[in-house]
């Protein structure tokens, strides 16, 4: 059973993810792409981003659920020193806009069920299921990677944002 404590990172979390959600539906179909230096993220990749890493921190491996994204998500929308492929402005490369966005809110809404049944010995412990041990060592417990990521989220958040903003 969940604990107080799993149930407050639960609220913050599904706070973040409606934010996140209402900022992607601010993006113009036109700046979908829209990037500052040849590369560099675009609102896509960033929510692509997000939507990966949510799946596979926070809900595999914090919440111990299987993925529930495609397996070309991770290659695709993981940074190259994480071993992702190059981000690319081009269309093609990608899934729609429309569904990364719904991979996003999916995996998301996932993680809060599964942050509400985290007990606090869980929450105290290092990351579970398959996690590599240099990613254990990294983010030291449950907690700290959800703190960790709730503020990812609201870094790429205000990266996307930005770079909707552009004229």
């Amino acid at each position: 059973m969940g604990s107080v404590k799993a149930e407050v990172y639960a609220d913050f979390f599904e706070q973040m993810i409606n934010a996140t959600i209402a900022s992607a539906e601010n993006v113009a179909d036109s700046h979908h792409f829209r990037v500052v230096q040849e590369g560099k993220a675009h609102p896509l990749w960033t929510i692509g981003h997000l939507a990966n890493t949510n799946n596979r921190l926070v809900h595999q491996w914090c919440c111990e659920g299987e993925s529930m994204l495609p397996e070309n998500y991770s290659k695709r929308f993981s940074p190259e020193f994480a071993g992702g492929d190059p981000i690319t402005a081009n269309a093609d490369d990608y899934p729609s806009w429309d569904e990364v966005v719904e991979n996003y809110a999916k995996v998301s809404k996932a993680c809060v069920e599964g942050i509400r049944g985290l007990d606090d010995a869980v929450m105290a412990g290092e990351l579970r299921g398959d996690a590599p041990d240099r990613l254990k060592e990294r983010f030291k417990s449950v907690e700290y990677t959800l703190r960790s990521m709730a503020g990812h989220d609201a870094y790429h958040r205000g990266q996307m944002n930005a770079l909707a903003a552009l004229a």
